[in-house]
């Protein structure tokens, strides 16, 4: 079990990418370039969204566990913080705003408040274990990349909701930022998956010299 540790980076990867994506084309009044993923939590069908969110956070923890041999403490710290923090937004869900879900009026209350400040610090913890694993150069581009597009993201849909820029892209900005940290981690825990591989197999035994024949390749 070990072995496949690292392997469900790609799973938390692939999962969120795609139920989110599917799962927002079919939702009615949901604008993936305006609402943001977590907002698929509400309304009927949330669930989907509930479960889409917790789970990817548990890959994400088992991934961190497969890449303690392969990642300083931060960088593996940093993961499973973000592993945590999506199962966080899971059980706590965010506010109804920037229309959707359709006909329900906007909040704005403690519970999504809190909803806010720890998705805050998923993104800040997101960005910090991009920028520790993998290749240093590209890991700090694709760590750039997601910073630029949370902060922006942050900054529109605050602008979106006091109705000064309204219906801005800031869901979509979430999505370039979350997409790419998750699609870095999948190709870290994929390239360290075959490594753990081969590290663990057994390698195969050398003919004794006297027994008639050349030994196996080395």
């Amino acid at each position: 079990m070990k072995r496949l540790l690292p392997a469900f980076g790609v799973l938390a990867a692939v999962q969120m990418i795609v139920v989110s994506t599917v799962d927002g084309l079919t939702r009615p009044g949901y604008d993936e370039t305006r609402n943001w993923i977590s907002q698929l939590s509400l309304g009927p069908g949330g669930w989907l969204g509930t479960v889409n969110l917790a789970t990817c956070g548990l890959w994400i923890v088992l991934c961190a566990a497969g890449l303690r041999r392969r990642a300083d403490r931060w960088a593996v710290g940093l993961l499973v913080w973000c592993g945590f923090a999506l199962v966080a937004l899971a059980v706590i869900r965010t506010d109804a705003g920037l229309g959707f879900p359709p006909g329900v009026p906007e909040e704005h209350t403690i519970r999504g408040l809190i909803h806010k400040l720890i998705a805050a610090t998923l993104a800040g913890a997101g960005i910090g274990a991009v920028a520790r694993i993998g290749p240093r150069q590209s890991a700090r581009v694709v760590a750039v990349v997601m910073g630029v597009a949370f902060v922006a993201a942050g900054v529109l849909v605050l602008l979106d909701d006091a109705g000064v820029l309204p219906s801005n892209p800031s869901g979509l900005l979430e999505r370039l930022a979350l997409f790419a940290g998750l699609i870095w981690i999948g190709l870290v825990g994929g390239a360290a998956w075959p490594a753990v591989r081969s590290r663990r197999a057994p390698r195969p035994a050398r003919a004794p010299a006297d027994a008639g024949g050349p030994g196996w390749p080395g």
